[in-house]
């Protein structure tokens, strides 16, 4: 067991080594969660401006369409980030040098498919989530297995949307989903060893945060709020570098056999055998 958190430890590492020949690109993530931020801030302006506070509450209507609003938001702002994130790291795995500039270029000229997959993937989650509220058990059962059938079936939606010939979104999702039956095992050992690991990290900014709010007073209390919250942001945004950097390696590895960035002198098949 500990071998295999060992084995998770060294993807993540080597996947984030990958931004070293070009640290600025560390900004990507960061302007993703500054965007998702900035978006979510102007949405509530609006909400409050608006005087919906009372309707989001007592109003069906109104809470489904903020709903796909915050969920077309999120998934709009982060998958166009994450596509510069797949397009640097592509350029770096063929030994090319990239910029932010570079990777949000890529991305700008791929907002149409990254509009057109927010939307839909918008639509799906006030869908899934009228379900569970409407039909109790039966509706959070087929909330679940949907969404993790979703989340497999699009588990290479951004680097096919970004390297991939495919314009429409259904051949997007069945390429997508195509490569990951080749490479499930690799792709969810590698994402849930990369999760672990970030997971780690986060734990002591929630512990920091939990003794800001239960515990101290004062000064030190919001500095303990401020430095966990800081904590886990860093984890978040590594996390989420790491995953596009090691999703990008596995799309190659599946494309095309060739083993780079996190699996440059490791075989995909066999970074988390069963023994």
């Amino acid at each position: 067991m500990a071998s295999k958190y060992r084995r998770g430890f060294d993807i993540t590492r080597d996947s984030l080594r990958v931004f070293t020949r070009e640290p600025s690109l560390v900004l990507l993530p960061v302007l993703s969660l500054l965007a998702v931020g900035s978006a979510f801030a102007v949405l509530a302006v609006i909400v409050f401006q608006q005087g919906l506070v009372e309707s989001l509450v007592t109003n069906d209507l109104y809470q489904y369409g903020v709903l796909f609003c915050a969920i077309a938001i999120s998934s709009s702002v982060a998958t166009f980030f994450n596509a510069a994130v797949v397009h640097c790291a592509a350029q770096l795995f063929d030994g090319k040098s990239t910029s932010v500039r570079d990777g949000l270029a890529a991305a700008w000229r791929a907002r149409r498919q990254i509009a057109v997959w927010a939307v839909v993937a918008a639509t799906l989650g006030t869908v899934l989530y009228i379900l569970d509220e409407k039909f109790g058990v039966v509706g959070s059962l087929t909330r679940a297995v949907f969404n993790l059938a979703w989340a497999l079936l699009t588990f290479f939606i951004v680097p096919v949307i970004v390297l991939d010939q495919r314009r429409s979104l259904r051949r997007q999702l069945r390429r997508s989903g195509s490569l990951f039956r080749e490479t499930w095992g690799e792709s969810v050992s590698a994402t849930l060893g990369v999760s672990f690991v970030f997971l780690l990290v986060a734990l002591p900014g929630v512990a920091l945060g939990a003794v800001g709010f239960f515990v101290l007073d004062g000064g030190l209390a919001t500095g303990a709020l401020v430095g966990g919250g800081v904590i886990i942001i860093a984890a978040i945004v590594g996390s989420q570098t790491a995953s596009v950097i090691v999703r990008t390696a596995l799309y190659r590895y599946a494309t095309t056999g060739e083993q780079v960035g996190p699996f440059d002198d490791r075989d995909p098949d066999t970074v988390f055998p069963e023994s």
